[in-house]
């Protein structure tokens, strides 16, 4: 008997607690969107340095360091845009997160006061 909650007493809260629950779920599902950027380019970034890895250790006269060193100029343009193209999705994920959360807050705001 002691341990069961009223049926009605939450309900008082409930103007409160509806906002900070919605925030919650904005704030986890940004976060699933920015793990999932930034996995995505630590495996772009770890498979280019394991194939770069299999390159040197095919490197055994000066001709093939040679070779090795021309296409080095082709890694760090892949590796410039690559980085530029990781900068732009960082940038259009903060973009969603302020605008997702300026709407959530208008919208629990006036909620909020026209209740």
């Amino acid at each position: 008997m002691m341990n069961k909650i009223p049926v009605g007493l939450g309900q008082p809260l409930k103007p409160l607690i509806e906002p900070l629950t919605k925030f919650n779920q904005l704030i986890s599902s940004q976060m699933e969107k920015w793990v999932a950027l930034n996995m995505d380019s630590l495996k772009a970034y770890m498979d280019l340095g394991m194939a770069q890895f299999k390159i040197v250790l095919k490197v055994h006269d000066a001709h093939s360091l040679s070779e090795f060193a021309d296409s080095q100029f082709a890694v760090l343009s892949f590796v410039g845009h690559r980085m530029l193209d990781d900068s732009r999705a960082l940038n259009d994920w903060g973009a969603d997160y302020c605008y997702q959360a300026n709407r959530l807050t208008r919208s629990n705001l006036l909620n909020l006061i026209l209740k």
